[in-house]
């Protein structure tokens, strides 16, 4: 594994997030493919990715809300899933490795945020001159890149290691964890949903969408 690949692809998620561009690719699907086309393998980061997604598509980073930082996570899990054999039980284990690391992750950027109070802080609590306050944002960015950074190479050196000990041992067919991440993901569909307005307000883009996807899988 390249980890100074995962490390530039991470720290660059992790400050969209926030930071900056804030242009989405930190969101899963996008963060996931980029780490696999980085890696070598953008299908299988992109079905990782849009199952990750899934799960998230209820999470609004808006205002002051605490939120899991998913897009660290999903490069994470992304260079977990390719450190080996690509199967069904590999995914299903760097997908619940990536729901899982995406609350540390988030716990990482509140502690960050908390510990860069004092770049801001000036001794009689005056507003900072324009230009310090210019090299302190920078600084700031700097700093939360190293974050995403470190969170996203430490996290896919902890996905390799449970995909080389549990995938091999997980004896499970396609059926049953097809089975199982699908139950998974109409759960998590049915709580979005009720963000967006409840099936009776987006019922039929929901069917719309769930036509072209049955279009789409028959004529592939």
């Amino acid at each position: 594994m390249n980890w100074a690949v995962v490390a530039v692809v991470g720290g660059t998620v992790g400050l969209d997030a926030t930071s900056f561009p804030q242009v989405m690719i930190s969101r899963p699907f996008v963060a996931a493919t980029l780490t696999g086309w980085a890696l070598g393998d953008p299908a299988s980061g992109a079905m990782l990715g849009a199952l990750h997604e899934v799960f998230n598509l209820a999470v609004l980073p808006v205002g002051a809300s605490r939120y899991p930082e998913a897009g660290t996570a999903a490069v994470a899990a992304t260079a977990g899933l390719l450190a080996a054999p690509v199967s069904w039980a590999t995914v299903l284990v760097t997908l619940a490795f990536a729901l899982g690391w995406e609350r540390i992750a988030g716990a990482t950027v509140v502690g960050f945020r908390r510990g860069i109070e004092p770049l801001l802080a000036t001794a009689a609590g005056e507003p900072l001159p324009t230009p310090r306050l210019e090299r302190r944002h920078g600084l700031a960015i700097l700093l939360d890149f190293l974050r995403a950074a470190a969170v996203s190479t430490a996290g896919a050196g902890l996905a390799t290691v449970l995909v080389t000990a549990l995938a091999t041992r997980v004896a499970l067919t396609p059926t049953v964890i097809g089975t199982a991440i699908a139950v998974a993901a109409a759960a998590a569909l049915g709580g979005t949903m009720r963000v967006f307005g409840g099936w009776t307000d987006q019922r039929r883009a929901f069917l719309i969408g769930a036509a072209l996807a049955c279009l789409f899988l028959v004529l592939r």
